[in-house]
């Protein structure tokens, strides 16, 4: 194996035209097989999600797509957040439709301001009712924050 600094194509992310610059790339002269060395790949992702959501061109739907697996969300989670039915996201990411404006800004919103999430249930999201009856709100401090209490 023969390893070098180099440009590598990351199509290993699901998107077409990602470029990683000047990582190591190792490479068999027998076999061919090549081994790139990426570091830290989740702040790399969080870069690319990042980029997506700043560009001023419309989501395609490869990117929709990553930023909906960046978030660590199901297909299910995605229309349930949208307020849509899975076959629509579905056929945002299949490139059969469109995603309108709205809905998009929805999703760059939430890759702008939510991590990706390993805890959080999209069920509370099903749980929403349609009135708009407000409870009251008790928040507790408690050491230098405050918390919701039940």
């Amino acid at each position: 194996m023969t390893t070098a600094r180099e440009n590598y194509r990351y199509d290993e992310c699901g998107l077409p035209n990602v470029t990683l610059r000047g990582v190591e790339v190792s490479r068999c002269s027998e076999c061919g097989e090549i081994d790139v060395a990426i570091s830290r790949i989740e702040k790399l992702h969080f870069a690319i999600a990042k980029a997506l959501i700043e560009r001023t061109e419309r989501l395609q739907a490869v990117e929709i797509r990553f930023l909906r697996k960046w978030l660590g969300w199901s297909g299910t989670d995605l229309a349930q957040v949208m307020g849509v039915t899975k076959e629509t996201v579905s056929r945002w990411e299949n490139d059969k439709e469109p995603m309108g404006p709205i809905a998009e800004r929805l999703l760059r919103m939430c890759v702008a301001n939510l991590a990706p999430l390993e805890n959080y249930s999209v069920d509370i999201l099903k749980a929403l009712q349609d009135t708009c009856k407000t409870k009251h709100l008790y928040l507790e401090e408690i050491g230098k924050d405050w918390i919701a209490a039940a």
